[in-house]
């Protein structure tokens, strides 16, 4: 089994703040100093109360699945059972969660969750219960707290990184880039000394940040759509079978409509046959531009 390391950091949850205990020294969180220098507009426009009610959700989400881990209660939340579910899917083995991890000297932050995949390899992932999946973010949060993990613990290598999407009844497990310790280095050396970090996404803000919200929630809809079709069937097939009309319930009226005839014009042919004629009664109307997405 993996062993990790207990560095001299002190978190304090309350004050969300973390002391090398060794110097005394208070370190920085990489939120609001690291991933605020990539990220500076991220939250601008959304009220601070919003903000709070949104950290308040997902800390108390983050909780409940510590201790789901830890002492094994039964989950209360949706996004508890949820976890659950993602964690037996994906066949994952937990080790540790909100291990701290720090250069000792300038920055130090919490691993949501570690998972063992064979002795002295793990993968590590953070916890998300937004309105949306920011890839690029979670990507250099996670590849920060994997250069610090590495870096506490030399005998060890992390294997991946991903968010695990948790908001309702969407429960996604999302694999994110690792950055390379050079950049996370470079990040950290900017930062310290003040100066520009040069970094461009490949992608705008507007898509970066709905991109895998976007396909997350496409996907959703078609595996529903797909169940709600199944069970349609299976219910249409009953009533049928056993000459059934319609049902009515507080929630909802199930109804069998009866074969009918359904006449439509051939408007193809009638073209082809009589264009001079079809062109007499033809309008044209321009259409809205819309956006199309395919999910791959």
């Amino acid at each position: 089994m993996t062993q990790l390391k207990q560095i001299p950091v002190l978190f304090n949850q309350e004050e969300h703040t973390y002391t090398n205990t060794e110097t005394g020294e208070m370190l920085k969180g990489i939120t609001s100093t690291l991933i605020h220098r990539l990220f500076p507009d991220k939250y601008s426009g959304i009220p601070q109360a919003v903000l709070a009610r949104a950290a308040e959700r997902g800390t108390a989400i983050h909780e409940e699945i510590e201790l789901v881990e830890t002492i094994g209660i039964a989950p209360s939340t949706e996004e508890g059972r949820n976890y659950i579910k993602l964690k037996e899917e994906h066949a994952l083995n937990f080790l540790e969660s909100e291990y701290t991890v720090s250069d000792l000297e300038h920055y130090a932050t919490n691993i949501d969750a570690i998972y063992e995949v064979e002795e002295n390899v793990v993968d590590i992932a953070d916890f998300k219960t937004t309105s949306k999946f920011d890839d690029d973010s979670v990507s250099w949060q996670l590849s920060i707290c994997a250069y610090l993990l590495e870096l506490n613990n030399p005998h060890v290598k992390v294997r991946d990184l991903f968010g695990i999407w948790l908001r309702g009844d969407i429960a996604q497990l999302i694999l994110v880039e690792r950055r390379t310790d050079e950049e996370v280095r470079a990040l950290m050396e900017a930062d310290i000394n003040g100066k520009e970090f040069e970094y461009s996404p490949a992608l705008p803000d507007y898509i970066r940040e709905n991109m895998t919200t976007l396909y997350c929630l496409g996907k959703r809809i078609k595996e529903l759509t797909e169940e709600y079709d199944s069970i349609k069937a299976e219910v249409y097939a009953k009533m049928a079978e056993n000459k059934e009309k319609s049902f009515k319930t507080d929630k909802v009226l199930f109804s069998l409509i009866a074969p009918s005839v359904r006449t439509s014009f051939d408007s193809k042919r009638f073209m082809e046959e009589n264009g001079e004629l079809a062109k007499k009664y033809t309008t044209s109307t321009t259409t809205k531009e819309t956006l199309k997405i395919t999910l791959r």
